[in-house]
């Protein structure tokens, strides 16, 4: 299975439009063009929250998720070296206070007979690093809970990789990806899974796809509905675009 970028964000002063505008048409084709680069989906927030639970917690300060999906993370880091270029325009709506990190997945488990890319993502979070235990725990105990929960079809666990772009968050150090087909039903039940040992809190939002998966190959040759959409972006883009990296990439 391929590594995982995983970029969890916001639009500045609620500039939805101009974000997702640039997000989708512009910015996640840019990085399908990276060598190293497979395959993104974008989704956004849902309404509804995992009902209270003992160590979990709803998360809801990222509007949208990125799942990027690259077979050679150091040479889509490379690629990032474009940044702020006209090889790779980042807008002036995107809020740089984000998480955003490489995971190399530790397991993965699957329902037979489901699609894979079809669903809401689940997703949560969890501060810790590499060596601490919470991997063996996890997949022993937490994550065939989570995959026998109404709904659930697809479930990823994953740590952050040794390579990154950008040092990962205290809070993002484990993710688990849960792919559910019932979204309000998953939600419902997600508390009545073992608690992660210890201080550990689970940080877990739900995310509903924007647009299908792309792939780096539809990019490469995309559909003349495709083309056009990404030509009226880069014009609707026009100066409002970040010259650099601003102060607040101090992530918080």
């Amino acid at each position: 299975m391929d590594d995982l970028l995983i970029v969890m964000s916001n639009p500045r002063d609620g500039r939805h439009d101009a974000f997702n505008d640039w997000y989708t048409n512009v910015h996640i084709r840019d990085v399908m063009r990276l060598p190293g680069s497979s395959a993104v989906q974008r989704l956004r927030l849902t309404p509804e929250s995992i009902a209270p639970g003992l160590g979990v917690m709803a998360d809801r300060q990222f509007d949208y998720l990125a799942v990027y999906e690259c077979y050679d993370i150091e040479q889509v880091s490379a690629g990032h070296g474009a940044v702020f270029s006209p090889m790779m325009l980042i807008s002036d709506s995107f809020d740089f206070v984000m998480r955003e990190a490489y995971y190399r997945p530790h397991v993965h488990r699957q329902k037979k007979g489901v699609l894979l890319h079809a669903g809401d993502y689940v997703i949560e979070r969890i501060a810790g690093a590499a060596g601490d235990g919470l991997s063996a725990w996890y997949d022993r105990e937490r994550m065939p809970a989570l995959m026998a929960l109404p709904g659930v079809v697809a479930g990823t666990f994953c740590a952050a990789a040794d390579h990154q772009m950008l040092q990962p968050h205290e809070d993002s150090g484990f993710i688990g990806l849960y792919r559910t087909q019932d979204r309000q039903a998953t939600l419902a039940a997600w508390g009545n899974a073992p608690p992660c040992p210890g201080d550990h809190v689970a940080r877990v939002a739900c995310y509903s796809p924007l647009i299908p998966r792309l792939t780096a190959e539809e990019v490469r040759n995309p559909s003349a509905e495709g083309r056009l959409a990404e030509a009226c972006a880069r014009l609707a883009l026009g100066k409002g675009v970040y010259a650099g990296f601003p102060s607040e990439l101090a992530l918080s």
